[in-house]
């Protein structure tokens, strides 16, 4: 053979390796390594909650929710986690119930109430179970909320007592948040009233205080479409996810941000915005961060290139892959200046909607001393869990999250606390309150 030949023979066979050496490497990493293996994208409708199945496949869809907690959840490769252990010791508690059932079948909201005990004792607020029908059924009138505000009781128990029932099946990480969400999605859904213990096959029956006493109210369950809602006035008109506006007289300019989307419309608005803070010189910003439920947190890099800054600090994390935690450190961020440069206060209103994303948003400001935060603690802790992977059980197809990262607070000296505002206040008082402090500066 030649010594042409040889080199070439060589040359291929070292092709040769090298390629299946990156085969080798991808499948490794698609079959035991990416987090987003058998992530569901597109899944099937929960089935009826009086659906009756096996005492079987209901524990295999519960041993299904707890084999992707120990193979994907950073909290099981972290040493003597307590609440790792609670999750472990509550599954064990569940399938000792469900042996000592007498009848062989168990209904899909049996089932769920299960699966809620356990992801309960985490309190990770990003892993969770719920259901998803394609129509919700709710309470056939909302209007005497608006009308009555919360009701004292729902059914026999006192909204106090129907909302401990809630937080002991609900996975969350303040208790603002739990109540809020509790008033929100749980009091007008028939699912989730079922969910929490309540019998509602006659409708349910609440009792609100009102100036002329307590009036009981029967309510029966629709399509959220056939529902009576209030009628808004013209000025309450949906503005979209992402605006702003332009307060010339006072030197103020207010950038609401509903959801934390990364997209070509948000960087759109987000440039018309600083030109148009520039245009008018303004002096004073606030960022709406209220009702956030979150999203990306590309949202408050972008926006931050266009404040007159050289960089800010970001967040430790952990990241799990397979059976290891990656590890990253608090780094300070070098900031990709764009045109133009904004020099002037920034205030960020939140309140315990603000979530998520939107809470990195207001922990970026915050804890670099970036400028100041008005109105309520957000939801869910910048010490946490979060980055979410979506799979729904193989019977039941109750749907759930499992958190594959876990963050920690930028301001280290703060581990462990919420993001208490600056200038506490209620929500609907916060813009009243970032506006005194700016007029009062």
């Amino acid at each position: 053979m030649s010594k042409g030949k040889k080199i070439k023979k060589i040359v291929f066979g070292f092709l040769i390796a090298v390629v299946a050496l990156i085969a080798v490497a991808a499948g490794v990493w698609f079959l035991a390594l990416n987090p987003y293996r058998g992530n569901v994208e597109n899944p099937d409708e929960t089935l009826a909650l009086d659906t009756v199945l096996t005492k079987e496949q209901a524990k295999e869809d519960i041993d299904y929710v707890m084999e992707m907690y120990r193979d994907r959840h950073p909290a099981w490769l972290e040493d003597g986690n307590e609440r790792v252990a609670n999750v472990e010791a509550q599954y064990l508690k569940e399938l000792e119930l469900l042996d000592s059932m007498t009848d062989e079948e168990v209904t899909v909201l049996a089932e769920w109430q299960m699966i809620s005990r356990i992801m309960h004792e985490l309190y990770d607020g990003h892993s969770n179970v719920y259901t998803q029908y394609n129509e919700t059924i709710c309470i056939d009138d909302y209007t005497y909320f608006y009308e009555y505000g919360l009701p004292a009781k729902i059914g026999d128990l006192t909204f106090d007592e129907a909302l401990e029932k809630f937080k002991a099946v609900y996975q969350y990480e303040t208790d603002a948040f739990a109540k809020i969400m509790f008033i929100r999605k749980i009091i007008g859904s028939e699912a989730c009233l079922r969910w929490i213990g309540y019998d509602t096959s006659e409708g349910i029956d609440m009792t609100f205080d009102t100036k002329k006493g307590e009036e009981v109210v029967h309510f029966n369950f629709v399509p959220y479409s056939e529902s009576k809602k209030p009628e808004y006035s013209p000025d309450e008109e949906d503005r979209g996810w992402v605006y702003y506006d332009i307060d010339t007289e006072n030197g103020i300019g207010i950038f609401s941000l509903e959801s934390c989307q990364y997209n070509d419309e948000y960087k759109k608005v987000v440039k018309e915005f600083f030109k148009a803070v520039d245009e008018a010189g303004i002096e004073h910003i606030i960022i709406d961060l209220r009702n956030n439920g979150g999203g990306s947190s590309m949202v408050a890099d972008h926006f931050l290139r266009y404040v007159d800054i050289d960089g800010f600090y970001t967040w430790a994390d952990n990241v799990r892959v397979g059976d290891f935690l990656i590890k990253d450190e608090r780094t300070f961020q070098k900031n990709g200046r764009l045109d133009p440069q904004y020099s002037g206060d920034l205030y960020v209103l939140t309140n315990t909607l603000t979530y998520s994303a939107a809470m990195d948003f207001t922990m970026d400001i915050m804890d670099n001393d970036l400028g100041t935060v008005v109105g309520e603690a957000s939801g869910n802790l910048p010490d946490s869990y979060g980055d979410i992977l979506c799979f729904q059980t193989p019977n039941s197809h109750l749907q759930f999250s499992i958190s594959y990262k876990r963050w920690f607070r930028t301001d280290e000296s703060k581990t462990g606390q919420p993001l208490e505002p600056d200038y506490p206040c209620p929500s609907e008082e916060a813009m009243d309150k970032a506006y005194e402090s700016i007029l009062n500066s």
